[in-house]
């Protein structure tokens, strides 16, 4: 399979940083039957955390997140997955690099041969990432 990228939509709450802040997220999810693709949660500082989450169904996803007193912000990125070979992530970033894309957080993965990445740049970079990945 070669290797397919879109750009997806994204949503993103701060957490409160204590035990369990993520995984209250993710049982209210259970519980109403949302399915994330992929998340991110992550310490920003003392005091600081966050989630980026990309669910299934954005609009039940935020639903919920708003039910459970969160206030979700919508952000956009751009995913990218196929077969896993070597040098498949180097040619994405080095379009991105020939592009002039500054990310601010990329994440790769690789399961049972299978490999994905998704990309984080400023908002007004985001069609111009796209064209470069071909999204």
């Amino acid at each position: 399979m070669a290797t397919q990228t879109r750009k997806i939509q994204t949503l993103v709450v701060s957490l409160e940083t204590k035990p369990g802040a993520l995984a209250h997220i993710y049982g209210a999810f259970r519980e109403e039957n949302v399915n994330v693709l992929a998340s991110w949660g992550y310490e920003m500082g003392p005091g600081q955390a966050q989630a980026v989450l990309y669910p299934e169904d954005f609009t039940k996803a935020k639903k919920v997140l708003t039910q459970l007193g969160l206030k979700p912000t919508e952000s956009y990125a751009c995913y990218a997955t196929g077969d896993d070979k070597v040098g498949a992530y180097a040619e994405l970033l080095h379009k991105i690099s020939k592009a002039g894309i500054n990310l601010h957080a990329t994440d790769a993965f690789s399961i049972n041969g299978k490999w994905a990445t998704v990309f984080f740049a400023e908002e007004k970079d985001l069609p111009t990432l796209c064209n470069a990945l071909g999204c």
